[in-house]
């Protein structure tokens, strides 16, 4: 037996294959009566498209196969068996032959495309070619030509969009440069000479404040003809004072020979010049905007106009950084009547009050329980003109019915950095509930229920749990939170858990039951569901039976010396003798001491 190898991509088309023509050619032909005994042939199972082994292919239908699988799978007409189809072209089944035109014209119309973004890329590769060659060629000019320049920068705008086909692009709905050039393109191209780069150029403002270099020179040359003129008058005056008697008054030049180190006086003419010029362009007018408001070189206040406080030795001085550069409206971020689950927002905006534009950074709410949303200004750039305002949304994600507290810092020109609270109150349910439940006295292995009336008098709705305090907190409030009541002997309280919204009330059942003649006292913490909690306590006290005899008729009997009685009686009662079959009657008063 022969046994040809094939790859799995081999096999697994050419099972495709197979099963496509069982597909179309298998319905064609006439029904066979198939025998009990013969079994049909199951379909080859799709196999799973592998990974592919390079790392640049662009193939991805491994992952979609590995997440759809039945939906997509490996059947793919490839170029190979499209190609077989067409050739093979010619049956009789007309619905075969119509798949196989659709097919042909499907496989044309992608070869076109092929060539036309072939044909596109070839035209752009070819466009940025001829622009990097212009570009190199006035950079090679700029070299040559122009030596003093400092700055470096681009010597000319790029070629791009004179060498590239705006029309073109735009046929096969491509960006073209036309899309983000806002001038018009010349009809011809500019003259290629010697040019001088715009960067080299001086600007309006240059050419007014700059002094031209023969203007200088002339300056230099002027003040070094009168200087030399002077020094001539001096030699000549010192000369004419030679000639006469007085040569022994003659000063001798000074033995300090440092002064052969100086500068020429025309160098230092111009060193001096130039250390000027330096100098005046360290001490140009700022913007206002770097100085805080309400100082001289700074920008004034809209709503705190400068005042000048009385002059005194003992007062400090009035402080400028302390003026406000933003105001916040509101002031304070409240939220309130919240539940758990929606998202809350609010818009805080942030007014310029000086007369100058600000910048501004605001510093987000660090709890994750709120939220800084991207800042929307009047302008661009992050720029608040004076009078504007700039907004930013504040996010509130409440977990609980809680109080919560956080702060945005806003940070501006000012010393003093701008603090916003963040604040989210719910108006918390208010309970006429004791925190002292006094059950009163109860016989010992009695019960005693006490009943106490709990209204709701606050604004809000609220769920209430009632646990042992040794429970609290707990780890789980379903664990904690029964159905009928919470015991802590020898105390119990029903209902545990309840809800009252604002002016309902619910009666509470305390029972008591002692087990000892002592004080019993107990302590249960009340839980609502904002996270607040408050304590009750219980107490009863335990008894036993006690009675007292009050009053006797007649008079109470003592026993004779020698009688037979019950020790642990306290009272003794005598009947006197009587007939058989008489009824002698005694009245007792007795009182309940417990």
């Amino acid at each position: 037996t022969l046994v040809s190898e094939s790859s799995p991509s081999e096999s697994t088309r050419l099972s495709s294959l197979t099963y496509s023509e069982t597909f179309h050619y298998g319905f064609g032909g006439r029904a066979r009566r198939v025998g009990p005994l013969t079994l049909q042939p199951l379909p080859e199972p799709q196999l799973l498209s592998l990974r592919p082994t390079s790392l640049r292919t662009q193939d991805i239908s491994h992952l979609l196969t590995g997440v759809f699988r039945n939906l997509y799978t490996n059947e793919v007409i490839g170029e190979d068996l499209s190609a077989s189809l067409i050739k093979a072209r010619g049956s009789e089944d007309a619905r075969h032959e119509e798949f196989v035109d659709e097919l042909q014209r499907i496989r044309e119309l992608y070869k076109q495309r092929l060539d036309e973004i072939e044909m596109l890329e070839r035209h752009i590769i070819q466009a940025r070619a001829r622009a990097l060659a212009e570009k190199e060629r006035i950079m090679q000019l700029a070299e040559v030509h122009v030596l003093d320049t400092f700055v470096k920068m681009p010597p000319a705008k790029s070629m791009f969009r004179w060498c590239v086909d705006s029309e073109l692009l735009q046929k096969h709905h491509l960006i073209c440069p036309d899309d983000y050039y806002g001038d018009a393109a010349p009809f011809c191209s500019a003259p290629k000479g010697i040019s001088i780069p715009g960067c080299s150029k001086f600007t309006f403002s240059c050419e007014k404040r700059s002094v031209p270099k023969k203007h200088l020179t002339k300056q230099l040359e002027d003040s070094c003809k009168k200087r030399l003129t002077e020094s001539k008058d001096e030699l000549a005056y010192t000369v004419d004072s030679l000639t006469g008697d007085s040569c022994s008054k003659v000063k001798r030049p000074p033995r300090n020979k440092k002064w052969m180190s100086h500068l020429a006086v025309p160098q230092r003419e111009l060193e001096r010049l130039l250390l000027a010029r330096m100098e005046s362009r360290n001490h140009f007018l700022k913007n206002p905007r770097f100085f805080p408001p309400n100082t001289p070189y700074g920008g004034k206040s809209l709503l705190f106009p400068p005042k000048k406080p009385p002059f005194s030795p003992c007062l400090p001085s009035h402080s400028c950084a302390d003026t406000p550069v933003f105001l916040a409206k509101p002031s304070i971020g409240f939220f309130t009547d919240y539940e758990i689950g929606p998202v809350y927002e609010m818009v805080i905006s942030l007014q310029n009050t000086t007369a100058t534009s600000r910048y501004l950074r605001v510093l987000p709410p660090s709890t994750p329980y709120f939220a800084l949303g991207l800042g929307m200004f009047p302008g661009k750039g992050g720029m608040v003109a004076p009078g504007m305002t700039c907004q930013y949304t504040v996010q509130f994600f409440p977990d609980c019915l809680g109080d919560f507290d956080d702060f945005i810092l806003v940070e501006t020109q000012s010393a003093h950095t701008l603090l916003i609270p963040l604040q989210a109150r719910r108006p918390p349910p208010v309970l006429t509930l004791s925190p002292v439940l006094d059950c009163g006295y109860c016989l010992i292995g009695g019960m005693k229920i006490t009943r106490f009336i709990c209204k709701n008098v606050g604004f809000s709705v609220g769920k209430f749990c009632i646990m042992p305090k040794k429970s609290w907190p707990p780890p789980s409030f379903r664990a904690v939170a029964t159905i009928g009541f919470v015991e802590q002997p020898p105390f119990g309280i029903l209902p545990s858990v309840f809800e009252l919204a604002p002016g309902q009330a619910v009666c509470m059942e305390v029972l008591f039951l002692p087990t000892s003649l002592e004080k019993a006292e107990q302590t249960f913490v009340i839980v609502c569901d904002n996270c607040q909690i408050k304590e009750l306590v219980t107490v009863g006290i335990g008894q036993l039976v006690a009675l007292d005899l009050i009053y006797i008729s007649g008079e109470e009997s003592q026993p004779e010396p020698g009688e037979l009685t019950d020790l642990t009686a306290q009272h003794f009662i005598r009947f006197e003798p009587e007939n058989l079959q008489s009824t002698a009657r005694k009245q007792l008063i007795i009182r309940n001491a417990t």
